[in-house]
């Protein structure tokens, strides 16, 4: 999907949420799902790296 076409579809989105009431409702839940991804991206949800072993 090229970027025109993600524009287009997203003021579409917005406009119908806008014309619906709904446009709080919409923005709270971009919110949520922004903070959701941030918490999930943290270092400490990654798996632990394996380490080659030490050789002497």
């Amino acid at each position: 999907m090229g970027i025109d076409k993600l524009t287009a579809w997203a003021a579409a989105v917005i406009l119908a949420a806008a014309g619906t009431g709904q446009l709080p409702r919409l923005i709270h839940a971009v919110r949520v799902a922004q903070l959701e991804l941030i918490h999930q991206s943290k270092a400490s949800k990654w798996p632990k790296a394996h380490l080659l072993p030490i050789s002497r």
